[in-house]
């Protein structure tokens, strides 16, 4: 035997079926589904799969634009850093350029308060009792 084949017969199927599952397994899973595309070694389209659980119905029942869902953020499964300063904004910078890579920039250096946001406290203001205090 040629190491080459000893070394296929260790490496694991990902082309499995139900076919090779008994039915002393499959027998009791009520609606049980694989997804092939959905690995469990990615926990962010996991993620997104959950998204797209929650937001289907509304979809179907025409209360959301199937437009509006994406498959993958702009986020994803990559690195996001937020610098609170133009010198933290500079250190990636340099850090980048260190790397060889070039980060795309998805938000101002100012952070701005969405307008959806209430700006006034819900806790009533503090009334001096008759004493004063």
């Amino acid at each position: 035997m040629k190491i080459k084949e000893l070394l296929e017969g260790l490496q694991p199927k990902l082309t499995g079926s139900t076919k090779n599952l008994p039915a002393r397994v499959t027998g009791p899973l009520p609606g049980t589904f694989i997804h092939k595309q959905l690995r469990n070694t990615d926990p962010y389209m996991q993620y997104r799969y959950g998204t797209a659980i929650a937001t289907a119905l509304a979809i179907q029942k025409g209360e959301l634009d199937s437009s509006t869902y994406e498959q993958e953020s702009e986020f994803a499964e990559n690195l996001t850093q937020i610098a609170y300063s133009k010198e933290e904004e500079e250190i990636i910078a340099l850090a980048s350029k260190l790397m060889g890579v070039t980060p795309k920039q998805i938000a101002g250096s100012k952070s701005i308060e969405p307008e959806v946001i209430n700006k006034i406290s819900p806790v009533a203001k503090k009334k001096p009792n008759k004493y004063g205090v």
